[in-house]
């Protein structure tokens, strides 16, 4: 006897797991709280702001940092009261599962744990034990398996959409800008297990410019470089619970964004052609970006647009 069966695949509702990947100060926490609020703003559009600021939760390993954003303003959202935990050490796996099911029982319907990254390096994290151990190094780490995927366990087995972030060891690397040399400070390597994003549905890299990129996205619905806001957080929902054909709806903006380019490019030439001025705006924009006018992105032409006042 055998517990497989042959079924037909068809899309099920599922909840987002999401992780928010990026160095200290690229805007981690901020745009997990918008995309949270994008999310319950889906599920509940008629409630009102308190009721909705009410249904997510956030564990916050850092410091009490998240209550900073408390009544700020983003993007025309405006941060309102979440129900919080100020997560204190030890790290370990078990408090994390606690911290997410006291959460839960306070009925929230988005879960925010900021930051995962202390229960691998963090007072009483993995890192920790496995340094406190006698004995083979490497034997060490197989004892802590558990502890590992118990972490694993307590994401994926949950009932709420979980959006969590984690840190990432920190470089810096020498750009050319007008001319000079100058230090950008960029991400690494996610500070947990080394093969923890393969947990999450969707991991967004974000970087110290707050653009957001997509490293890992099982609902195709993102493409290039965008910032995080509340209507990242409705896609996600739209896509995962209510099986809207979100794709399909990607898809005819992105074609329609690609229209408008093409269009902007021809009104950008037919200028150039006739003013002097125009022409040197677009030279000197494609000497900068090292591309040709026709190959350049949506917002690069768009810019070049408002330059000129081509909109006018």
């Amino acid at each position: 006897m055998h517990d497989m069966q042959v079924g037909d695949a068809i899309r099920e509702k599922q909840k987002a797991l999401i992780g928010m990947v990026g160095p200290s100060g690229s805007g981690k926490s901020l745009s997990s709280l918008l995309l949270a609020y994008g999310i319950v703003n889906a599920m509940f559009p008629n409630a009102s702001e308190e009721e909705k600021w009410s249904k997510i939760g956030a564990a916050d390993t850092e410091h009490r940092r998240l209550l900073n954003y408390v009544g700020q303003e983003f993007n025309g959202v405006k941060i309102g009261s979440f129900k919080y935990i100020d997560f204190k050490p030890p790290f370990t796996k078990d408090r994390y599962d606690m911290a997410i099911k006291l959460l839960k029982q306070q009925g929230v319907e988005v879960v925010i744990i900021d930051s995962l990254s202390h229960q691998w390096q963090g007072e009483g994290g993995v890192v920790e034990k496995h340094g406190s151990m006698q004995g083979n190094s490497f034997q060490n780490w197989g004892k802590l398996a558990p502890e590992s995927s118990g972490m694993v366990k307590a994401l994926t087995t949950q009932d709420v959409h979980v959006i969590t972030t984690l840190r990432v060891k920190s470089d810096y690397v020498i750009e050319l800008v007008d001319g000079k040399n100058v230090p950008k400070k960029v991400g690494m390597k996610p500070i947990q297990k080394d093969d923890m994003e393969y947990e999450f549905d969707t991991v967004f890299s974000i970087g110290m410019d707050h653009m957001a990129r997509v490293s890992k996205d099982i609902t195709n619905l993102f493409y290039d470089d965008f910032t995080i806001d509340s209507s990242i957080g409705e896609k996600l929902y739209r896509y995962l619970e209510l099986g809207v054909d979100v794709q399909a709806e990607e898809r005819a903006r992105r074609e329609e964004e690609e229209a408008n380019r093409k269009s902007n490019v021809e009104k950008i030439r037919k200028m150039s052609s006739t003013d002097a001025e125009v022409a040197k705006i677009v030279s000197d924009c494609e000497f900068k970006a090292n591309l040709q006018l026709e190959n350049m992105t949506v917002k690069m032409v768009d810019k070049i647009i408002k330059l000129i006042g081509g909109n006018e």
